[in-house]
């Protein structure tokens, strides 16, 4: 299993494409991993969306170098939409812990995605800028996912029923991680379909 093509925009950001139809899921990891994600997870998640549903995927990098991610994933997703001619592109994202942040902000600031899986965001860091980002994002379908041994999960009644489009799910057992449950958190980006 690999990517189809691989891009890298300078020593940091590194981005892995699955060719599909004009819907495009864009997947941001937790942060310093890289885009394939620990055990490959996110390439797993890449290959089912693509193979059940046709769509095109691009897992983005997320490295330790304090810096908005911003204009280099709307450029990686700007560059796909270029080369592929697409004229409508549907956008979704899905992300776990720092990721779900960053795909906030890039949702705030440089795209509107349709829908978003957000799992394991945290709520305890800087809540207040997370809660106007999910206010600023009131035309986009939010599912925030916490696993009930996540830090955070403390803090969802903070969000539950706060905003129209957002909505929230607890799953049972799993971790910050979903250690020992990767079929689980892979199965997650399906609920952008």
């Amino acid at each position: 299993m690999q990517f189809d093509y691989i891009y890298m925009s300078g020593p940091n950001y590194t981005y892995g494409f699955i060719q599909g139809n004009e819907k495009i899921v864009f997947i941001k990891p937790g942060l310093g991993s890289d885009c394939f994600g620990y055990e490959n997870k996110y390439l797993k998640i890449a290959h089912n969306l693509n193979s059940k549903y046709g769509v095109s995927v691009i897992c983005a990098s997320n490295p330790h170098d304090n810096k908005s991610h911003v204009d280099v994933d709307k450029h990686a997703i700007e560059q796909y939409v270029s080369e592929n001619n697409f004229s409508s592109p549907q956008l979704c994202f899905f992300g776990a812990s720092n990721g779900g942040i960053k795909g906030l902000q890039l949702n705030v600031d440089a795209c509107r995605f349709e829908k978003m899986v957000l799992v394991n965001m945290p709520l305890m860091i800087n809540y207040h800028k997370t809660k106007n980002m999910i206010q600023s994002a009131s035309q986009t379908e939010i599912l925030a996912v916490y696993g009930e041994r996540d830090p955070s999960v403390s803090y969802v009644p903070y969000i539950e029923g706060k905003y129209d489009n957002l909505k929230t799910l607890i799953i049972p057992g799993a971790d910050h991680n979903f250690k020992g449950m990767l079929g689980d958190f892979v199965d997650l980006a399906e609920r952008l379909m």
